[in-house]
């Protein structure tokens, strides 16, 4: 019996100490699912190019917004 609690704690420890990388707040699931979502809102908020222009190369850059715009 102490061997079988034994193995599963072990394998439970491998199996949990990969998790981060995979599923952690930049793990690659995380990017996906954020990239995912980028495509499908791009498809709902399109902002004209003199906006994206201004705010993704003009001196009033601002980050979040350029990548709201697809930029």
């Amino acid at each position: 019996m102490r061997w079988f609690l034994l193995g599963a704690v072990v394998l439970s420890v491998l199996v949990l100490s990969g998790c981060p990388s995979e599923f952690g707040k930049d793990g690659r699931v995380g990017k996906a699912i954020h990239n995912d979502s980028q495509e499908n809102l791009l498809e709902l908020t399109r902002c004209s190019e003199e906006w994206k222009n201004k705010v993704c190369h003009g001196p009033q850059m601002d980050r979040k917004e350029c990548e709201r715009c697809g930029g």
